[in-house]
Order: C-alpha cells, then sequence, then structure tokens
C-alpha cells in the first residue's frame, strides 16, 4: 500500500490466452493492482514483442483502473526515489 513505486512486468497484452495468460499479469491486473494499492508511480518492465508497439492499448487498460504516472521501462533506466 501506498508504495512510492511498484514495477511490474509487461510481458502479455490484454487480449492474451494460453500459457502466456497464466505466467504473466495483463495490463488490466497490473492497473487493478496499482490502483487498489495507491502506488504513487507505476513502471512497466520486461517488455516483450508481444507487447512492444501496443503501449496505447496497454496504457488504455492501466488506466481504467489506475490514474497515476506510468513509464514503459528500457534497458538500464533509473529511477529516483524521493
Amino acid at each position: 500500500m501506498n508504495a512510492d513505486l511498484f514495477v511490474a512486468h509487461n510481458a502479455v497484452p490484454e487480449g492474451a490466452t494460453g500459457l502466456e495468460r497464466r505466467l504473466h499479469m495483463p495490463p488490466s491486473v497490473i492497473g487493478q493492482i496499482a490502483g487498489d494499492a495507491h502506488v504513487k508511480h507505476l513502471v512497466l518492465s520486461h517488455r516483450m514483442l508481444r507487447t512492444l508497439g501496443k503501449e496505447d492499448q496497454t496504457q488504455l487498460e492501466i488506466s481504467k483502473r489506475y490514474s497515476g504516472p506510468v513509464t514503459f521501462a528500457n534497458d538500464l533506466d533509473c529511477f529516483l526515489l524521493k
């Protein structure tokens, strides 16, 4: 609750099915957790080919449940905690 930063894997798009859906949270679940926990900043990591290029769709699904800032992380990104 009220964490400064929540880092979640963005490894599957919302419509994923099968094994990948059971291994990773879709954007709607990430958004629900971030919203329920009142996190201050959501960072999406572990981006994969199946999610690259779908940032708008991912952001839309997350924003239905979480209204805070969302960052799509890239390798070697750093995040300052205040």
